[in-house]
């Protein structure tokens, strides 16, 4: 590709709101950003699987009358329960989608949460 094209690509871009450019013809490409484009987001890999809120509500470590603490490092299996989540109209339980060591725990006895507001992170056995 010759400079006197990127030249001209580059100008004609400062006159547009573009952010990026990308051309491919017959083998020949060129990809041209300015500083107002946004990175790539970096992907990697997580040994974690976050236990979210299934509503908004207030969160229980337990019902009433019982006492269940939960504590970074404990162990958990599929189906253990993980608390609840109360709303005007019903309880949702949390149980555990795996066999794993508790690695993070956010979730606060009383606090209000959201939907999908990651409340556990479990790293699987």
């Amino acid at each position: 590709m010759d400079t006197k094209l990127i030249t001209e690509i580059t100008q004609w871009m400062k006159t547009t709101d573009l952010a990026e450019f990308c051309y491919d013809k017959n083998g020949s490409s060129i990809e041209i950003k300015t500083q107002e484009a946004l990175p790539e987001p970096t992907e990697f890999a997580c040994s974690l699987t976050p236990v979210t809120s299934p509503a908004i509500g207030i969160y229980h470590a337990a019902a009433k009358g019982k006492n269940l603490v939960l504590k970074e490092g404990q162990l958990v299996k599929e189906g253990d329960a993980l608390g609840w989540v109360e709303t005007v109209s019903k309880k949702h339980q949390i149980t555990s989608p795996l066999s794993g060591k508790l690695r993070v725990v956010t979730a606060q006895e009383g606090a209000a949460v959201e939907f999908g507001l990651p409340l556990f992170f479990i790293e699987k056995n």
